[in-house]
């Protein structure tokens, strides 16, 4: 038995019909974005106090819990992100199971949201009904589009063909 490293892979070429240009541009514009959480790592009270229907709730845990969430998004699903942009065969192959590991995301926190915003910023809510909203519509449309490219357009996530050496 042989172990093979990806770096052995061989060399491959986007299909020009199918090279994944749309997908690649959106993952490199999803994660442009997502630094955007950057200040829930280094200014959580600030931002916390902005989406919290009762800011003086703010506590050392709510601050610790900001700073994890900016950490994941920032520290794990930016570079996730990154690492499908380029046409290789890594890449191009990491698409579909990062489109469906940020999906499967946004299908657990967009009900999460709905129902925070149902709350209708009375007592038992933790977020004010335009924080929840605002959730909602940062993550509703990524998660439309990933199920349109899972579901209905897998060709968007690209093809390559491999080049045989000679």
């Amino acid at each position: 038995m042989s172990f093979k490293s990806p770096d052995s892979n061989p060399l491959v070429k986007p299909d020009p019909h199918h090279p994944g240009s749309a997908v690649s541009r959106a993952f490199l514009i999803e994660a442009v974005l997502n630094f955007a959480s950057f200040p829930l790592i280094t200014h959580p009270r600030f931002v916390l106090s902005l989406l919290l229907l009762h800011p003086h709730h703010i506590n050392p845990s709510t601050v610790l819990f900001a700073r994890l969430f900016g950490g994941l998004v920032v520290g794990v699903l930016t570079p996730l992100l990154l690492a499908g942009i380029p046409n290789t065969r890594n890449a191009i192959e990491s698409r579909r199971i990062t489109y469906l590991s940020l999906g499967l995301g946004e299908c657990l926190l967009v009900p999460l949201l709905i129902r925070e915003a149902l709350k209708g910023g009375k007592d038992t809510a933790a977020l004010s009904v335009r924080a929840a909203i605002g959730g909602i519509m940062c993550l509703a449309p990524p998660l439309a589009w990933r199920l349109y490219v899972l579901l209905a357009r897998p060709d968007l996530l690209g093809k390559y063909k491999e080049i045989k050496e000679e």
